[in-house]
């Protein structure tokens, strides 16, 4: 198999990552900016081999498949490439995001730890979610990973009618798309937009 390029990625504490699906979104358009690729990209991460296709407006991301959501009381657990807790709450804004993520990364999944992320149904099949992170170890702005597991929870809870959710998060919205296998999910797709910030030249 062919493959473009191979993404690293590191968490803001230095070590390496899991599976990220905003990274692996943003490198594409790097790619692109780069002349690596030009409509499509084909690509290995920590989890294996990931297709993206290009549009102006948006990357369409195919993550891996997943086996099965685990449903419990009081949340869902599924790993999107990275593990993800995911629990409804009334009023995200005001959840006190840090300090109750870290609690559950530490005292639910232990020193490995797992993402958790904070759920809010908005209307039907659009959600908004915050998410701690660990290896960042504080919320983040917007999770791609994090965005596919909670789409992929509320689907297999029975929150969520069809096939396409929208997620709201503090940096942006995302969509994801899926088709169910059996207990679990496939022909996933984590959609967004990527573009260029800034860039800058680095005297080695």
């Amino acid at each position: 198999m062919l493959l473009d390029f191979k993404m690293v990625y590191f968490n803001a504490d230095g070590h390496p990552s899991s599976m990220c699906g905003n990274g692996g979104r943003c490198i594409v358009r790097f790619a692109q900016a780069l002349g690596i690729v030009t409509e499509s990209a084909q690509f290995e991460a920590v989890d294996g081999i990931h297709h993206a296709t290009l549009t102006t407006d948006a990357i369409h991301l195919h993550m891996s498949d997943v086996s099965m959501v685990e449903k419990h009381a009081t949340h869902s657990f599924t790993n999107t490439g990275s593990p993800h807790h995911v629990q409804l709450t009334d009023n995200v804004d005001d959840v006190d995001v840090f300090t109750i993520g870290k609690r559950l990364r530490y005292e639910l999944y232990g020193n490995e730890g797992a993402n958790i992320n904070f759920v809010e149904p908005a209307t039907a099949n659009h959600y908004k979610v915050r998410t701690y992170e660990r290896g960042v170890e504080d919320e983040t702005l917007s999770c791609g990973t994090g965005v596919t597991a909670v789409a992929l929870a509320m689907h297999a809870t029975g929150n969520a009618s069809g096939n396409e959710i929208t997620l709201h998060t503090p940096g942006g919205d995302l969509q994801v798309r899926f088709q169910v296998n059996g207990a679990g999910y496939n022909n996933i797709w984590l959609i967004g937009p990527a573009t260029a910030v800034f860039k800058g030249n680095m005297a080695w």
